[in-house]
């Protein structure tokens, strides 16, 4: 299966080996309480979308998807993407993770569990802070679980009903978003199409 990534013209090079950003990425289309709950969440072996790098079944999808940036449609590249060697990948049952239906049914779980902590004091609202913070990782939500039982209850309970990792049986879409993570020994090349 080929797939697709839409880039900034200028920012092209040919046969460039793209590796691993070391970085951790944050999300910018995606609440950060759904991130975290996505990366708690996540099987062992699933790429992390917080190293991710982000494709598309086809040239039109990745720009499309890209042009939902600061950059209009004509200032991308559609490029077709070749590994080192073939990288974890997941393919969504949505052409953009912003259209998953686990952002809405988080979101409306967890506010839903915490209508009562808005009328506690600030010390009640940041045991449940962890949750709402960018970039968390699973052991620090964990460490803040277990600080918290209140805070352990909610996660628990959102990290049950997250459905990104285990899509039902033909629920994936033609034309899913793809996601991949790649490893450090390993790279990818764009292909302009």
């Amino acid at each position: 299966m080929s797939i697709y990534r839409a880039i900034p013209r200028a920012t092209f090079e040919a046969g460039k080996e793209l590796r691993r950003n070391p970085g951790r990425r944050l999300p910018s289309v995606i609440p950060y309480l759904v991130d975290n709950l996505w990366e708690y969440a996540r099987p062992d072996g699933q790429p992390s979308r917080r190293h991710a790098v982000y494709a598309s079944p086809t040239p039109q999808l990745a720009l499309q998807n890209a042009a939902a940036g600061a950059l209009r449609q004509d200032d991308y590249l559609a490029c077709r993407l070749t590994f080192h060697y073939q990288p974890a990948m997941i393919q969504l049952s949505t052409s953009d993770a912003r259209h998953h239906p686990d952002v809405r049914q988080l979101q409306h779980l967890v506010n839903s569990r915490l209508r009562e902590w808005a009328a506690g004091g600030l010390g009640d609202k940041l045991a449940l802070a962890p949750l709402f913070m960018p970039g968390v990782t699973r052991g620090e939500l964990a460490a803040a679980m277990a600080a918290e039982p209140a805070l352990a209850k909610v996660v628990e309970e959102a990290a049950a009903a997250v459905t990104l990792w285990s899509p039902a049986p033909g629920a994936v879409s033609p034309d899913g978003e793809l996601f991949f993570e790649i490893a450090d020994d390993n790279f990818y090349v764009l292909h302009p199409v």
